[in-house]
């Protein structure tokens, strides 16, 4: 136990590199663990040993923010370091590369580690900034449950919210043709649906005609064929909407202004964006 204490209070004042031959070596001593494993003492134990390794990296400047970015990169690294420390780069760099890096470590975490309204809101923030966030965003897929909580507006999101924010900001080049391979490859009936309901809010032509070819598939579940068809319709009674939700603004600038409306995380914004997707619908499918 003193050895344990000695050591503690050791790494506390030693340079990052005597602490350690290598950061990488630091970053397997540290990281080899699974959150959701422990309890309540151990993950307060560790959490303080997390911090003076942020503060270590911080204060050894370029040369270990260097090492940070080839450790983010091994495809090999602890699932946990790939999203706390993608975190950490993000702290200390804001780069477009730097945040690509983050991104593609971010994609080889595991969610059950994870407070899903920490990992929401970093891919919803990558996304408004344009990155292909598609590989991040399906990650939820695999957990029905998935939800988010934004206090600000004791707003809770469900999982094809959360797919939508995760997805929309961003480009659509990125992800649309992902989006439609997925759907038919995807097994789970929530997903199914998230994915669904997805395809219908981008308003392009091949989406629409992947959700009719889905609604018409007997190979699929049938309550998830029901819902397709029930999108076809909902999108008719759209297209028939009173004159009142037309717009002046071209099927491009309304298309941006969802992508700019969903930047925000709010119930404002999800209340303003019920009569934009008319408008959007009435344009037409492009």
């Amino acid at each position: 136990m003193k050895h344990a204490v000695l050591l503690a209070a050791l790494l506390a004042f030693t340079p990052l590199a005597e602490a350690q031959d290598t950061l990488h070596e630091r970053v397997m001593a540290l990281y080899s663990f699974s959150p959701h494993t422990l309890n309540k003492d151990q993950l307060n134990a560790k959490s303080g040993e997390l911090d003076r390794f942020w503060a270590e990296v911080k204060r050894d400047g370029p040369a270990a923010l260097d090492d940070l970015r080839r450790e983010l990169a091994r495809p090999d690294a602890p699932p946990f370091f790939s999203f706390d420390g993608a975190k950490l780069l993000m702290s200390l760099s804001k780069t477009k590369e730097d945040k690509q890096l983050a991104l593609n470590a971010i994609v080889r975490t595991d969610l059950r580690d994870l407070q899903l309204t920490g990992y929401f809101l970093t891919i919803h923030s990558l996304a408004v900034q344009e990155l292909d966030t598609t590989e991040a965003a399906f990650k939820i897929l695999g957990s029905p449950n998935f939800q988010a909580f934004i206090p600000q507006h004791a707003l809770t999101l469900n999982q094809e919210m959360c797919l939508i924010y995760m997805l929309l900001p961003t480009k659509e080049v990125f992800y649309l043709d992902k989006v439609q391979r997925r759907l038919f490859s995807e097994k789970d009936l929530t997903a199914q649906k998230s994915l669904l309901d997805l395809l219908a809010f981008t308003v392009t032509k091949s989406d629409d005609e992947a959700i009719a070819r889905f609604a018409a598939d007997p190979e699929q579940p049938e309550e998830s064929r029901k819902h397709a068809m029930e999108i076809v319709g909902a999108t008719r009674k759209m297209m028939s909407a009173s004159i009142v939700y037309g717009s002046l603004s071209s099927y491009d600038t309304l298309k941006g202004e969802q992508r700019k409306l969903l930047a925000r995380v709010s119930d404002e914004a999800l209340y303003d964006w019920e009569s934009l997707r008319v408008k959007i619908r009435r344009k037409g499918a492009q």
